[in-house]
């Protein structure tokens, strides 16, 4: 009689902190741990590992190094090579020993280092793109990385579409990104918010408005435009509260610069008692509910952003920018409204609709639950449904990886080394 084991998955993640695509990760490995081992490599510790490793996932350090958000100087480019042969090769040697069948690619910085470590032990490998690519350099280096995968998900129709058509449409295929349902019971109020933000409840007369952004502080968010539409509403006597949820990346010295430039256009426009910096938080989910509608301000294009998505599944509408990404989810008129980019008047004339007008705003919250509970034949069958994505996942990964007979392991490497 044959036994079978569980086979193994590694995971590949480019960052060790959590955002949008390291939140999709662990949907992931939800899906997936119940029939693999899993285990998840970075290239250095930090709270997304630390979080993973309580959950009980065996997590592991690549050498991968740290590279700039951004467009990238002549050191990056010219140790990416390097560091991807590095990596695969090490790579290579936990998929051998650890009877790995599968690697999983989860951001485009390992994508090479992943796709050699494939070609080499003959795995085969699932790149999972979560970014619209919009710089030629980022689309050339991923396009000809993608050429060398099994298997391409991408999180949405504009992500996709960043890819060379010709190159990866055969093995392509878009899995939504996953919100999940609202639980059951009150919900929790932000931790220490001011008196206007801990009115949760019903909104008595008077109350200011409160105007979301929720998403990393880096430029191409575009949380200036932001500021600047705030600007034209309180022009107009309008006197709402801006809230941004979000922080600036770990390592990123231009982010930290545009953050103190905010703060700057927030002062000299007279707007500091209109905006509160809410930063970094774990767990955005409780903000929503405080929110009269959510702005997307970004000037480039979108992968799926998740906070349009847990933001419409609360019943808030979006006003967004008219890019990839935002308007393959965002329908004018029905759910929110789309502005031109950085038009900061445009968008702050959809913002005036939506708090101005009651019934509009209660429309398009209506229109907002509509997308993410009746995409599918239900909510469980929705496309932006836990339940749609774990289905369409565990289908791809077992078309890659099917069951494994028994076989004697190797032992565990010692924790978190390579």
């Amino acid at each position: 009689m044959v036994r079978e084991v569980k086979a193994s998955i590694l995971f590949l993640e480019q960052q060790s902190w959590r955002a949008g695509a390291q939140r999709v990760l662990e949907e992931a490995i939800k899906v997936l741990e119940r029939e693999f081992v899993v285990l998840a490599a970075f290239p250095e510790d930090g709270p997304f590992a630390a979080d993973l490793r309580r959950l009980g996932v065996e997590t592991l350090i690549y050498p991968l190094g740290r590279y700039r958000s951004g467009p990238k100087c002549l050191a990056d480019l010219a140790a990416f090579p390097y560091r991807s042969i590095r990596c695969a090769l090490r790579l290579a040697d936990v998929v051998r020993r650890r009877q790995v069948r599968l690697i999983y690619i989860n951001a485009p910085r390992g994508l090479w280092a992943g796709a050699l470590a494939g070609r080499l032990t003959g795995v085969p490998t699932l790149f999972h793109l979560h970014m619209t690519l919009t710089r030629r350099s980022d689309r050339l280096v991923a396009g000809l990385g993608a050429r060398h995968v099994t298997k391409i998900v991408a999180c949405s129709g504009s992500a996709a579409a960043g890819l060379p058509q010709r190159d990866s449409a055969r093995k392509l295929e878009v899995i939504y990104n996953p919100v999940r349902r609202l639980p059951e019971g009150p919900s929790p109020v932000p931790p220490e918010p001011p008196k206007t933000l801990a009115e949760a409840g019903p909104r008595p007369p008077g109350r200011r408005p409160i105007i979301g952004v929720v998403g990393r502080i880096t430029p191409s968010k575009g949380q200036h435009v932001a500021l600047g539409a705030l600007g034209e509403l309180v022009r107009r006597g309008l006197s709402p509260l801006l809230v941004f949820v979000g922080a600036t990346h770990p390592h990123s010295p231009a982010d930290e610069a545009y953050l103190r430039s905010l703060w700057s256009k927030a002062d000299s426009m007279g707007l500091s008692a209109h905006v509160w910096w809410a930063g970094y938080q774990e767990n955005p989910g409780p903000f929503y509910k405080l929110f009269e509608v959510l702005v997307i301000p970004t000037t480039t294009s979108e992968g799926l952003p998740l906070a349009a998505l847990e933001a419409m599944r609360d019943g808030v509408p979006v006003v967004g920018s008219d890019v990839r990404g935002i308007s393959e989810i965002v329908r004018h008129g029905h759910n929110g409204f789309l502005a031109p980019a950085g038009d900061e008047s445009a968008l702050a004339a959809h913002l005036a609709q939506v708090l101005l007008d009651p019934q509009l705003r209660s429309r398009l919250g209506a229109g907002a639950r509509a997308t993410i509970s009746t995409t599918g034949d239900s909510a469980e069958h929705g496309r932006f449904s836990t339940e749609g994505f774990g289905r369409a996942l565990r289908r791809v990964v077992s078309e890659l990886c099917p069951p494994l007979p028994a076989a004697e392991r190797e032992p565990a490497l010692a924790p978190g080394q390579l």
